[in-house]
């Protein structure tokens, strides 16, 4: 059999973190660290499973971008692997599992992406002798979450949102405030003419919202730039040490925005998911501009579910569980595990 570069190195992977396809269920008391591609949706999809006891509430990482695989920043869930077996998935058209496909990928949709998920955590269910497990969605994440918990929500015992999207018209309008106002308070005169000239944004014109929107980084909470920085500075080690697969993060990020992108525009969480039926938690950055917190806590107090809590990181923005590791960690253990543990994880 040829075993092309790619596949060599997946090879080590799993051998080093003690992987090998048909391996027996986890045994509980005993930690777990392995990385394989599974048969999801008709794809061979990357899922990656650390924890470092098995009885552990399964805590499903739905990661943003959209395709912002969250592998390269791997040491930033360490923490988390004490109190939860965290799972971390590169969607349809993301990370590992776009290198595999690249541009052929088909059907990157939010349905899609959504249904592929409800797949992994049927995986993780039999590999881990879980009835029910955590999902955790941020940014164009907690758009798939929230669909995925609407399609089975019995595979659920929790669904916790960070960068939380509720609606794109509402994202839309704020921001454009936000920037309009801060042009103001700077003399921006060349971007006061481009809002004035706008006057009222139209959320279905995509290219006039990525027009105005360019200045959204810099007015974006401190702690949110810092970390983009930071994520810049990184990427250099990783294209150095690991050139291959860091691409396909950044080429499948391109991707899949473009495929996504028409999904995103129609997302209305509080008209279409105002009924979650399993404990829903917010977890929000309170300056988050991006995923505006006003708009998600204003969904999430609309929301109807067994058990809720609306809960912001003063200080913290988009990236609250980035940027705030300690607080956001804090109330992931004392106030998710829980409940969730309650609910059957």
């Amino acid at each position: 059999m040829h075993l092309n570069r790619r596949t060599l190195s997946v090879r080590a992977a799993q051998l080093v973190l003690g992987v090998a396809v048909g391996i027996p269920p986890a045994t509980f008391g005993a930690g777990v660290g392995e990385s394989s591609f599974q048969p999801i949706g008709g794809l061979d999809q990357w899922i990656n499973i650390r924890g470092a006891d098995a009885r552990n509430p399964v805590l499903l990482v739905v990661h943003g971008g959209p395709g912002e695989a969250q592998w390269p920043v791997a040491e930033m869930y360490r923490p988390w692997e004490k109190a939860f077996t965290v799972v971390q998935w590169d969607q349809r058209g993301a990370g590992h599992t776009y290198g595999r496909y690249r541009v052929s990928t088909p059907d990157v949709t939010l349905e899609q992406i959504a249904k592929d998920g409800i797949e992994v955590v049927q995986y993780l269910c039999r590999r881990l002798q879980k009835r029910r497990i955590i999902v955790l969605g941020h940014s164009w994440g907690s758009i798939v979450g929230v669909r995925m918990v609407q399609l089975r929500p019995e595979l659920f015992a929790a669904y916790v949102g960070t960068g939380q999207v509720a609606s794109w018209k509402e994202s839309v309008n704020m921001q454009f405030e936000l920037l309009r106002a801060k042009s103001q308070r700077e003399g921006d005169a060349s971007a006061i003419k481009q809002f004035d000239a706008i006057g009222k944004p139209d959320p279905t014109n995509a290219q006039q919202y990525f027009s105005f929107s360019k200045g959204l980084r810099a007015a974006m909470a401190p702690s949110d730039q810092a970390w983009l920085q930071a994520l810049r500075e990184r990427a250099s080690a990783l294209m150095a040490s690991d050139r291959e697969d860091f691409q396909n993060v950044l080429d499948g990020m391109d991707f899949s925005a473009k495929q996504v992108l028409p999904d995103q525009m129609k997302a209305d969480l509080p008209t279409t998911a105002r009924r979650i039926d399993t404990a829903f938690f917010l977890i929000q950055g309170k300056d988050d501009v991006v995923t505006p917190a006003k708009a998600a806590i204003a969904y999430c107090e609309r929301v109807e579910s067994p058990h809720k809590d609306c809960i912001e990181i003063p200080g913290a923005g988009h990236f609250a569980f980035m940027t705030a590791p300690v607080a956001f960690l804090t109330e992931l253990t004392n106030r998710v595990r829980p409940v969730a543990i309650a609910r059957g994880a």
